[in-house]
This record gives C-alpha cells, sequence and structure tokens, in this order.
C-alpha cells in the first residue's frame, strides 16, 4: 500500500485554486504524464497516467470518479484500473482539500492510498516514495502556474459582477 500525503502553499486566494484543482480537465494538464479520456454516462472518466519507477515506464488506464463539495472545496478522487500490459493493477482514493492561508493565499492538502497488485507491484511500491515527491513537487508548480494565469479572469469576473449589484 501506498499513503500519500502532501501539503503545498498556491500563492493565489482559494477559490482561484478551487476553480483550477477542481476541474477534471484543467487538473490533469497539471499532473506530469497523464491524460483525460471521455467522460462516461454515469460521471466518471476514462484517465491514464505514465510513471518512471527508475529504468522501468509504467502506464496506466484508469476509470475515474470525482466528489466534489464546492462549497467546503473537498474534493474525493477514486482510481481503478491497470497497466497498459495487463498485469498489473491499481485502486486509489484520494482526498484533497483548499483552504486561505494567510501567508501565501492558499494550502492544498492532498491524502490518499494507492494499493498496486501483480508483478510490477514490489517495483512501483518500491520506487513509490521518490516518485510520489517528484510528482506532486511538479503538480504544485503547474497547478501554481495555472491558478497565477486563472487568477485575472477571476478578477474581472468578480468585478464585473460587483459592478452588476452597486
Amino acid at each position: 500500500m501506498i499513503e500519500v500525503h502532501e501539503r503545498f502553499s498556491v500563492p493565489s486566494d482559494p477559490r482561484t485554486v478551487w476553480g483550477v484543482i477542481s476541474d477534471p480537465a484543467t487538473v490533469v494538464s497539471c499532473v506530469p504524464g497523464a491524460s483525460l479520456g471521455d467522460k462516461q454516462d454515469d460521471g466518471s472518466f476514462d484517465g491514464s497516467v505514465t510513471v518512471k519507477f527508475g529504468p522501468v515506464r509504467v502506464s496506466f488506464q484508469a476509470r475515474v470518479t470525482l466528489d466534489l463539495d464546492d462549497a467546503a472545496m473537498v474534493g474525493h478522487v477514486t482510481g481503478r484500473g491497470k497497466d497498459n500490459q495487463g498485469g498489473t493493477r491499481v485502486m486509489s482514493t484520494m482526498t484533497f482539500e483548499v483552504i486561505e492561508d494567510v501567508e501565501s493565499g492558499s494550502k492544498v492538502s492532498i491524502d490518499g492510498e494507492v494499493a498496486i497488485s501483480g508483478k510490477l507491484a514490489g517495483v512501483i511500491e518500491g520506487g513509490a516514495p521518490i516518485v510520489v515527491n517528484r510528482m506532486s513537487g511538479e503538480f504544485a508548480e503547474n497547478l501554481a502556474r495555472r491558478c497565477a494565469s486563472a487568477a485575472p479572469a477571476a478578477s474581472k469576473t468578480q468585478q464585473a459582477t460587483e459592478g452588476d449589484t452597486a
């Protein structure tokens, strides 16, 4: 079992961060090696991610579900899939949350578990701490960039709304 407990700051207001992190297509663009496929009738998505564990590159295809609590800025993601050769299965659950931070703008927390079974389980679990750390850092940087580019548009929308009510 791989456990994920990541915390990082994003220099944008919480609603801007939530707008980016709660949009599947936008957030997937922040995850190195990930892509989002079709949305299914039940609301789930097809997705894939390619991860390098030392000399081994593994591509997983999964069905991903997303549950969002917009008011609390909390989301739950579950994924179930297998590698591109079919010998390794993965099941993951993640919870993410955006909270206001007076010093940085926002804090993002990501907690979850990933269960791996099959022929590559040992290689993946052995390299997981390094890979999770690297991917989390890249995700945080990409998320901050996306939020910075989204903030001016969100600010203009807010100003227009406030102007309508004045």
